[in-house]
């Protein structure tokens, strides 16, 4: 029997308390004490903390004992008033829709468009049976509408089956115009990195770029660092593979861009295999979000491993995506659908998608 339970924000408090239980599933909310509402919904392995009214973030995973994300100056999401770099460190992120990536000087969108810190008046928690078993679900409608121009929603849904050590996280928008929807999308999932990890992926190394894209300006150590790791990437892409802060430069960051290949099922798989065995891992499928774009930030301050970020374009803002013809449309009344797993692979699951990677 499924059923679904809607959200209002004055459900939360500062202390968390029991929303729904069923079996070994469970939804709490609480607010954290900058104000922003949260879901954080649990299994007997780990749990999910949803911000269902902001941006429908992903805000932090853990399962088995591993932190998940990425480490950032913010252990507690604030209150965003213009752009997401208010409170940037989240393990998910949606960006999109009207436009994705960072704008260039001539751009007039947001870093990422509206969707990272999207105010949603809908939200609600789910829980129900289905072919793969029982789930707790968090979900939410954000409507985004502009006279003569767009009247689209967004539906992402949160979901943790009983047992799971990953999530699976689904995105649906609908174009609500009579007009065709112009979009793009990136899923920003953001793991942590562990240095003497490796990573395994169904990309192959020449059909990996990575962008020198060193912001002018950045201190001058610190850039020339980076450049330098960059000019070694451009001959051996295979120096990735080995997760080390102190061999690499990815200071501010790095981005890349990945042509994935799948398996017979349409799926492409990433995963950074941890010294203990456990591994980090995303499983998206290219027919849906072609583009894979890997992210890796190592500073002091942001800590990130983006080891893939499934997505319909490349970063580099509206404009450059429109001159490559990357732009997609929904038509009115179309509705659009993607799929991702995110989470942690056990030893022995580990090792089985280790030898599938290598068999693609």
């Amino acid at each position: 029997m499924n059923g679904k339970i809607y959200l209002y924000k004055d459900l939360f408090s500062t202390d968390e308390r029991v929303l729904v239980e069923s079996g070994s599933l469970k939804a709490t909310i609480f607010k954290y004490s900058t104000g922003v509402e949260a879901v954080t919904i649990k299994n007997d392995k780990g749990s999910a903390t949803v911000l269902p009214y902001m941006g429908q973030q992903v805000w932090r995973a853990e399962f088995l004992g591993h932190d998940l994300t990425m480490k950032s100056i913010y252990d507690e999401p604030e209150v965003c008033k213009d752009v997401y770099g208010e409170s940037y460190g989240g393990f998910i992120m949606h960006c999109g829709l009207s436009a994705m990536g960072n704008p260039t000087a001539e751009d007039t969108h947001l870093p990422h468009g509206e969707l990272p810190i999207a105010k949603y008046k809908t939200a609600y928690v789910t829980v129900g049976e289905d072919e793969k078993g029982k789930y707790i679900a968090v979900g939410g409608v954000y409507t985004h509408k502009r006279a003569f121009e767009y009247n689209y929603e967004f539906m992402p849904e949160c979901k943790l089956y009983e047992g799971a050590t990953v999530i699976e996280e689904t995105v649906s928008f609908t174009n609500k115009k009579d007009m065709p929807l112009e979009y793009f999308y990136l899923c920003h999932i953001n793991h942590r990195p562990v240095d003497g990890s490796k990573l395994y992926y169904t990309a192959k190394h020449e059909n990996i770029v990575a962008h020198h894209e060193v912001p002018e300006g950045y201190p001058e150590a610190r850039a020339k660092k980076t450049n330098e790791y960059l000019d070694k990437l451009d001959k051996d892409m295979s120096l990735v593979d080995t997760v080390d802060k102190n061999s690499q430069s990815y200071d501010p960051e790095i981005v890349f861009t990945c042509k994935y290949d799948c398996d017979s099922e349409g799926n492409a798989h990433t995963m950074q295999l941890l010294p203990d065995g456990y591994a980090a891992y995303v499983q998206h499928k290219t027919a849906e979000l072609p583009f894979g774009i890997r992210w890796i930030a190592r500073t002091d301050d942001e800590d990130a491993l983006g080891m893939v970020l499934p997505a319909t374009a490349e970063h580099m803002g509206y404009l450059y995506c429109k001159k490559m013809g990357y732009e997609k449309y929904l038509q009115p009344g179309e509705t659009m659908t993607y799929h991702m797993v995110t989470g942690l692979l056990t030893p022995e699951e580990s090792q089985k998608m280790i030898e599938k990677i290598q068999n693609i």
